[in-house]
């Protein structure tokens, strides 16, 4: 027994995906202060480690994170393989029976950020670089004939263009009344894309046949046989070509319109066997839905962790993890959380300490099955409090009142206020609440106050 997934399934999964960051709760999340080690006293970090889908490997990653960025709707965007338009490169016709078509070159990304899809190939490298935008399928003087299919808008290429990937969109045509209306609603860049789309879908050859495929030359043509096409479509013509006694191909003279199946049968001229296939266009035409015909089911996530977001944004420290937690709750609450940024580590409170804490350092308190230890994350000056996190390095202790806490590194020592609900201060979100969706472990990646950190994620569904 074989089965298949669909590209048309992965695509739908990438824009449910898209729709949930819109829609629910989405947070990213960073973590992971402490290095990539197996004990507390190793700091150095190893490369990181490999993360698993298990239930461990995700509780840990829980508790390592120390705050959280919501994601918001232009936050994600469908995305697919970078292929920029270089001199001299072959690439690949768009091919309606090539199941590995989405694996190849058969789109290109130009100079000027304008996209196109390949629908003929000499066979040789491609010298000239497409700039027209025109609605039919276009011959460049390298005979490559190109379908452009849209422009990646300044604010996309800046949130979601990589070295390896490239923004995809398709505008929803149908959704508005008429142009005007599309005009108003969308930016100068949908606003092209939309008529493009439209013009597309519009043009009377656009779910035509795009060329033929000889599969087989047969033998003995004295003369060019007569080439019948057959199928759900109408309107579409074609000549053969032969070389000697061979056929070598078959000429387009017409389109057609509205094909999702052709036969081709090759009769006459004097000769047998010869046979070819049709390769038809996209159900509703090339460049009618950019997502669909170019293989989206790629999402990528993009955010700025902009200096310290109103004290939640920890600073003075590194983090090594990235995640992304849907629907977490408000700690000690079932309501999901909405704030635009969140802290999600807890903090002790001291009565008094001899020295300060210091950021990274192994904090304990007690011995034995009384130990409680943790990783400083931070501490802030203003109120003294030292936020911490633990994992199954320091153990999951539980911190107390009347016992001193001391540091590895600093040498400092606090005692805790005299009950836990002034020496235990909570984080803004319970980390063990929503549903971990991704999961990255990294180098580390310092965080300072003065600087930005771009945090951009791909997922292949």
């Amino acid at each position: 027994m074989t089965a298949i997934v669909t590209s048309k399934f992965r695509t739908l999964n990438a824009e449910n995906f898209k729709e949930d960051i819109a829609s629910a709760s989405v947070f990213v999340a960073i973590g992971k202060s402490d290095a990539w080690s197996n004990s507390t006293s190793d700091t150095t970090d190893t490369t990181p480690f490999t993360p698993y889908d298990t239930i461990d490997s995700l509780v840990e990653a829980r508790e390592n994170i120390f705050a959280l960025k919501k994601l918001a709707a232009g936050d994600v965007s469908h995305v697919i393989p970078r292929h920029t338009w270089t001199t001299g490169t072959s690439y690949v016709a768009w091919d309606s029976n090539d199941p590995d078509i989405f694996d190849k070159a058969f789109y290109v990304i130009t100079s000027e950020f304008k996209v196109y899809k390949c629908i003929y190939t000499p066979g040789t490298g491609s010298t000239q670089e497409p700039t027209q935008t025109l609605t039919a399928p276009t011959a460049e003087s390298d005979l490559y004939i190109w379908k452009y299919m849209y422009t990646v808008a300044v604010a996309d290429a800046e949130k979601f263009l990589t070295t390896s990937y490239m923004p995809v969109k398709t505008i929803n045509v149908e959704s508005f009344a008429d142009d005007d209306a599309a005009e108003t609603a969308l930016s100068e860049g949908d606003y092209a894309q939309y008529l493009n789309q439209k013009a597309s879908r519009d043009s009377a050859t656009a779910a035509g046949i795009e060329r033929f495929e000889v599969t087989a030359g047969g033998t003995g043509y004295s003369s060019n046989p007569t080439v019948f096409i057959t199928g759900a479509g109408t309107g579409a013509t074609a000549t053969a070509v032969r070389t000697g006694t061979v056929v070598t191909g078959l000429t387009v003279t017409a389109k057609g319109t509205d094909y999702s199946t052709a036969h081709v049968v090759i009769s006459g001229g004097g000769g047998s066997d010869a046979t070819a296939r049709a390769v038809i266009s996209p159900e509703n035409g090339h460049g009618t839905d950019p997502v669909k015909e170019l293989g989206g089911f790629f999402s990528a996530v993009n955010t700025l962790l902009d200096g310290t977001g109103g004290g939640d944004l920890t600073v003075g420290n590194d983090f090594r993890q990235i995640t992304l937690v849907k629907n977490p709750f408000n700690f000690g609450t079932s309501t999901v959380s909405t704030a635009t940024t969140l802290k999600a580590t807890g903090a002790l409170s001291f009565q008094s300490t001899t020295s300060a804490f210091q950021v990274d350092e192994l904090i304990t308190q007690g011995t034995g099955a009384n130990l409680a230890q943790a990783f400083v994350v931070e501490v802030d000056a203003g109120t003294g409090y030292v936020y911490y996190n633990q994992n199954s390095k320091t153990g999951y202790g539980n911190f107390v009142t009347g016992t001193a806490v001391a540091g590895a590194t600093s040498g400092a020592q606090g005692t805790p206020k005299s009950s836990s609900s002034q020496f235990l201060i909570n984080p803004e979100v319970d980390i063990h609440s929503g549903d971990v969706i991704f999961l990255e472990n990294r180098n580390p990646i310092d965080r300072t106050a003065s600087q930005i950190e771009d945090i951009k994620i791909i997922i292949e569904f």
